[in-house]
């Protein structure tokens, strides 16, 4: 099995900054890892898409962010340094705890998120649940200007359609995420949407999908 291991940070004891190791278990919102070299099993809370993407025996890497409560602590996993970094800056705004953030991210994808924040869009922050109208306008009188965009957000204001096609796939069933996903790595300027949908499906199926 690949060297697996835990990595803490220099800034604060016992802060866990990154995992590596083995996925043994899943459920709705989380994964047990087992990091190689060290008799613990770790469950950290993920995103959809990064469950979409951890399967049983996969070997991941993972940039987390551990919360601690009186109930104990509870450790945060994300697939790049910049989900992570959004997810640290919902959790600063009052009312947004971490398992409220993580939904975000699941249910908006972070570039739709930054977007959303960004473009003071109250309204698709609140399709998320737990997400009111409070809490939005908080999210955007904070937070607004302070998270750079992601490099998907990017893509989607280059290519006209982009939303349409997202909001096609988003009714044949998929996930926003896995929408968002399929889109990121097939649509290209110029593409009529029908093309950036029959290109998404292309990858679904791909990647092993039924469409």
């Amino acid at each position: 099995m690949p060297s697996a291991k835990l990595s803490t940070s220099k800034a604060a004891t016992n802060l866990i900054s990154e995992i590596h190791g083995t996925v043994l278990g899943s459920g709705s919102d989380w994964l047990k890892i087992k990091p190689d070299g060290i008799g613990i099993v770790v469950q950290t809370y993920v995103t959809d898409h990064c469950l979409t993407k951890s399967k049983i025996q996969d070997e991941v890497r993972l940039f987390t962010h551990l919360h601690t409560t009186d109930d104990g602590p509870s450790l945060f996993g994300f697939i790049d340094k910049q989900e992570l970094v959004i997810f640290q800056n919902l959790i600063t705004v009052s009312g947004v705890g971490p398992r409220l953030a993580l939904r975000v991210l699941s249910e908006l994808a972070p570039d739709t998120t930054v977007r959303a924040i960004n473009s003071s869009d109250e309204k698709t922050l609140q399709s998320v649940s737990g997400i009111g109208a409070r809490t939005a306008a908080r999210l955007i009188v904070e937070l607004k200007g302070k998270i750079a965009p992601t490099e998907s957000e990017g893509t989607s204001d280059s290519v006209d359609g982009f939303e349409e096609a997202l909001e096609a796939l988003v009714s044949l069933g998929y996930s926003r995420t896995e929408a968002l996903d399929g889109l990121a790595a097939s649509a290209k300027p110029g593409m009529s949407v029908e093309s950036q949908i029959s290109e998404a499906l292309r990858q679904f199926a791909g990647a092993g999908r039924n469409s």
